[in-house]
C-alpha cells in the first residue's frame, strides 16, 4: 500500500483570520506506509481559538517526527495507536490549562487520521469531518452537535471540543482498506459547498502527492467561488495498493 497526500488551509474571503489548522505527514520507511493527517477548526465564538488549533496540529506533527524512525522495527501499529491516543489527550489537557491560566476561552474540533499499511485509525472530536471516498462519499465521523434555540431559531451548537474539559471525550474508529480508496478531511467550511462530483473528478486525476495538493487547492477555489464565508481547511489522503 502507498499513499498520496495533500493539505491546505485558508481564512477565506470574509474572516479576518484563520482559526483552522491542517497538517499531513507520510513516510514509507522499509516499505511500511505510515501517514498522519489532522484538521482542527477553532471555535468561532472564541476570539483566540487558533491557539488551540495550533497546539493540536503542532503536537501531532511533533509526535509523527518523533515516532516515524521507530516504525515498524521498534514500535508496532498497536503501540503507535496507543501512544497517539495518549498524546492527543495530553494536548487537550494543555489547551484546557491554557484557558485556566490565561483566562481566555479557546477550543477547537479535531479530526485525525492515522494510516498504517492497509489499516486506518480515526480520532475525532467535534464537527470537522472525514469522508471515505470510493464509489461514493461516506462520512465516517459523527458531528458532535446539539440543537439549541437562539433568537427564536433552532440552530446546531457544538457539544464537544478540544480544551472543553481536562478529560477528553473522543470517538475512535478503526478499519481496513481493500483496494483503492481516499479520505477527504476538512473543517465544516469545506463541505457546505462541495459536491461528490467535484471530489470524484479530482481524485481520479491524483497520481502523486503533488496532484493531491492541487486537488485540495481546487476544492478550496470551488467552495470560495460558491460563497463559503468560513475558514476552509482540506486534507486529501489517497491510498492505492
Amino acid at each position: 500500500m502507498k499513499a498520496y497526500i495533500g493539505c491546505i488551509s485558508d481564512k477565506g474571503n470574509y474572516r479576518e483570520k484563520n482559526q483552522d489548522r491542517a497538517v499531513c505527514h507520510m513516510t514509507d520507511r522499509k516499505g511500511a506506509l505510515l501517514a498522519v493527517a489532522c484538521v482542527c477548526d477553532g471555535i468561532g465564538s472564541f476570539a483566540r481559538s487558533e491557539i488551540a488549533s495550533e497546539m493540536l496540529t503542532a503536537g501531532v506533527s511533533r509526535w509523527f517526527e518523533g515516532m516515524k524512525a521507530y516504525y515498524p522495527d521498534t514500535m508496532d501499529e498497536e503501540m503507535l495507536v496507543e501512544d497517539l491516543d495518549i498524546t492527543v489527550r495530553e494536548l487537550n489537557e494543555l489547551a484546557y490549562e491554557y484557558r485556566r491560566e490565561h483566562g481566555i476561552d479557546i477550543g477547537c474540533t479535531m479530526s485525525l487520521l492515522l494510516l498504517a499499511g492497509r489499516n486506518y485509525h480515526v480520532f475525532h472530536v467535534g464537527d470537522s469531518r472525514i469522508y471515505l471516498v470510493r464509489d461514493g462519499m461516506q462520512q465516517i465521523t459523527r458531528d458532535e452537535v446539539v440543537m439549541k434555540e437562539a433568537g427564536g431559531r433552532v440552530k446546531p451548537r457544538l457539544a464537544n471540543y478540544v480544551g472543553k474539559d481536562r478529560e477528553l471525550w473522543m470517538s475512535r474508529l478503526t478499519g481496513t482498506l481493500e483496494g483503492k480508496a481516499a479520505f477527504l478531511m476538512g473543517s465544516d467550511g469545506l463541505f457546505k459547498q462541495l459536491a461528490y462530483e467535484d471530489v470524484a473528478e479530482a481524485i481520479g486525476r491524483v497520481k502523486s502527492s503533488r496532484h493531491a495538493g492541487k486537488a485540495c487547492g481546487r476544492f478550496l477555489e470551488l467552495v470560495l467561488e460558491r460563497g463559503e464565508r468560513d475558514n476552509v481547511s482540506c486534507i486529501l489522503v489517497c491510498a492505492v495498493p
